[in-house]
């Protein structure tokens, strides 16, 4: 290790119960005296390093022996190993990290945080999804009035929630959504799925209605490989006679081009099996 300071003078500096703070300003302070007393003696001496720093890992004084060194922030490789380690796991560096244990405020569970951070909020999460849970409760709370709230029962709560609710709701489109696609396509229609369908429908309990209107031709729900050919190539022309069933899409892009095999069902002649 290189350094200006006598021996004497850095064992008494190493060897005492101080903070590593303490214990790295001691050094640097050393280090400075060290130079002024060459300065004195070579006028023409130049400053060099050590310069002494904390690990953040092991928190123990470490020398920088060049300039480039002072961007360091471990005391050799070992630690260097462990910080990166710590910094994938998501866990405090060092004691020098300042990190807390608080509680999530939506499921209670226990998390590390910076202290610094509690300082700017006071409203704590384990994850981005328990802060979106949280958020959504209290804004649906905030729209219905919470229990208890001058002027809110629970009997007109339930009213509220009814008169807002479906078609009574004043911002109602009649179930029915479109999903536009890329380029000059025209959008596909999509309308609530009815129970007995529901295993055809999307998270949100919409279903296309052109598969629809053939599950209930057929009276059973379709497969996710049954496909539903438009005859006019009008995705918007939802009737009963533009439409055709195939087995698969392989089929349908077969019949496409070769005219067979035969769709399973027509709506023009729905006798088809």
């Amino acid at each position: 290790m290189t350094t200006q300071i006598p021996l004497i003078v850095f064992e008494a500096i190493t060897q005492t119960s101080s903070s590593p703070e303490a214990t790295a300003a001691s050094l640097n302070e050393a280090e400075a005296t060290a130079f002024k007393l060459r300065r004195r003696l070579h006028g023409n001496a130049r400053r060099v390093y050590p310069f002494w720093k904390i690990c953040q890992v092991c928190s123990r004084p470490f020398p920088c022996a060049t300039k480039e060194q002072v961007r360091n922030q471990t005391c050799g490789k070992a630690c260097w190993r462990e910080r990166s380690r710590r910094q994938r796991q998501g866990k405090p560096l060092g004691r020098r990290a300042a990190w807390v244990e608080v509680s999530c405020e939506r499921c209670g569970a226990s998390v590390e945080r910076r202290e610094r951070a509690l300082q700017y909020s006071n409203r704590l999460f384990c994850s981005h999804r328990c802060r979106g849970l949280q958020v959504t409760s209290e804004r649906d709370m905030a729209a219905v009035g919470a229990l208890g709230r001058s002027g809110w029962t629970e009997a007109s709560r339930q009213s509220y929630l009814q008169k807002m609710t479906g078609p009574n709701n004043p911002a109602w489109k009649g179930g029915v959504t479109y999903f536009r696609k890329c380029g000059n396509y025209p959008p596909i229609k999509y309308v609530r799925c009815p129970l007995e369908f529901v295993g055809m429908a999307r998270k949100d309990g919409y279903v296309m209605e052109h598969r629809l209107l053939v599950a209930q031709a057929l009276a059973r729900p379709l497969l996710r490989s049954e496909v539903v050919h438009h005859c006019n190539h009008d995705p918007t022309d939802n009737r009963l006679v533009n439409l055709a069933f195939f087995a698969s899409n392989s089929d349908h892009k077969r019949f496409e081009h070769h005219g067979s095999p035969a769709p399973i069902w027509s709506g023009s002649s729905p006798s088809t099996t």
